[in-house]
């Protein structure tokens, strides 16, 4: 990568970072070895860590006052920012590690990732789960669909393989507080001597040796890895699992494990979960057989984005749907506001009232997607669920609905939606 004129060389910067680092790591090496000749002899000698550098000058702001302020920037546009971490997350199993790798080849080549652009990078993929068979079988696929060799991707994409390994980069050790480890040591001469422009760590758990529920240790971590990269071009992406109930939750707003630590370190977080509908009783969810990529968080770009991911027999790996043109989401968008009228009519003529409530067990989108005219496509997952409420308020906007209310038998009012004589037109 060409750095911007005037502005540092990106391996002068990872360079300085690195010196600046260097004593620390130096020493938590040497007490790394010093625990293990202290573990054979029994001795309990061990140095206490000590944090090295300084905190940076005020931003010069009579300066920038003259200047024209640089807009956030990308290496995957609103997925993944540059100069921060971003955490992609699901289920085990689910199939981000395979994701995950299908992306860094679109970053080391700079082709678009599921149709999203991605400017081109220098990755390192830390695999702690996956060998290097499996990563050679996968890749060999990931090529083919690209339409191009393996080969092409040496020098642009290193894949280091750690199962078996010593892979914790940062752990709290119960003697001396927190520390970085050897592992870290190593991670960042490989960054330093490659130039590594974006670090791809699969996964949280096996590089992470701290608690994940402290939020502290959980912020020391992340600094610690985005340290390492350049902060005018270099990225970090973490792959993480979630918890049980979590991954049981596709509506969940909170893909992700452990603490708040874990969403708030990170400036754009990933979720990946397996598509559900109701089934034929409308009760237990079903997989559909699909994933959903969903943007959950992402402080410097849009969020209201989801890729869908389909098993392609052929190229025997999960390939992402075409990206829907503008046409496609307009013609979307009018099925769905005319669905949900013919619902709410439906319900109408049934004399069932349709609650206005947006919480709890029995909401307007409970009941009107229960109907049989309603679209399918909103009836799974949670950016159905996300664009109904974003429908709902449009036809209030376009005066086709509006609120009611229902006198209960206890004489209660209830809150209810109900079709104007617009609306009803509308319904054709």
């Amino acid at each position: 990568m060409t750095p911007a004129p005037g502005t540092p060389a990106a391996n002068e910067l990872t360079l300085e970072q690195w010196a600046a680092l260097g004593p620390e790591i130096d020493a938590s090496v040497k007490r790394a070895e010093r625990e293990q000749a202290r573990r054979r002899d029994g001795s309990d000698v061990l140095d206490a860590p000590r944090m090295t550098g300084t905190w940076p000058a005020p931003m010069d702001l009579a300066a920038l006052a003259v200047t024209d302020p640089i807009p956030p920037k990308f290496i995957v546009a609103d997925w993944l920012p540059v100069g921060y971490a971003s955490l992609l997350a699901g289920h085990g199993g689910v199939g981000k590690s395979a994701i995950a790798l299908h992306l860094a080849a679109c970053i080391a080549t700079g082709a678009a990732f599921a149709g999203v652009p991605c400017e081109p990078r220098k990755v390192l993929y830390l695999s702690c789960e996956d060998r290097e068979g499996i990563l050679h079988w996968r890749l060999d696929r990931i090529c083919r669909h690209m339409g191009i060799s393996m080969a092409e991707l040496a020098g642009r994409l290193d894949i280091v393989e750690l199962v078996g390994h010593d892979s914790i980069l940062w752990e709290r050790d119960p003697r001396t507080g927190y520390c970085y480890t050897a592992a870290y040591g190593q991670l960042a001469e490989r960054i330093a001597a490659s130039q590594i422009e974006v670090l791809m760590a699969d996964g949280v758990s096996d590089t992470f040796g701290g608690n994940e529920n402290a939020r502290g240790e959980v912020k020391r971590y992340v600094n610690a890895l985005v340290t390492l990269l350049p902060a005018d071009i270099g990225a970090v992406l973490l792959m993480g699992h979630v918890a049980k109930p979590t991954a049981m939750n596709a509506n969940t707003g909170e893909g992700y494990s452990g603490s708040t630590g874990w969403h708030n370190a990170v400036r754009a977080r990933w979720y990946l979960y397996p598509e559900t509908q109701r089934d034929d009783d409308g009760d237990r969810p079903e997989r559909t057989g699909a994933l959903s990529l969903e943007l959950q968080k992402s402080n410097l770009g849009r969020t209201d984005q989801a890729i869908t991911w389909r098993w392609n027999d052929d190229a025997h790996m999960f390939l992402p749907d075409a990206p829907a043109s503008h046409l496609d989401r307009t013609l979307q968008q009018r099925e769905e506001q005319r669905g949900i009228l013919l619902a709410l009519r439906a319900c109408t003529q049934s004399a069932i009232a349709v609650p206005a409530a947006t919480t709890g067990r029995r909401t307007a989108y409970h009941v009107l997607t229960a109907q049989g005219v309603c679209p399918d496509s909103l009836r799974s997952g949670k950016p159905a669920v996300r664009r109904f409420w974003q429908e709902i308020e449009r036809l209030r906007a376009m005066g086709h609905i509006h609120d009611d209310s229902i006198r209960r038998a206890d004489r209660h009012y209830t809150a209810t939606l109900a079709l104007t004589p617009e609306g009803l037109r509308a319904c054709g």
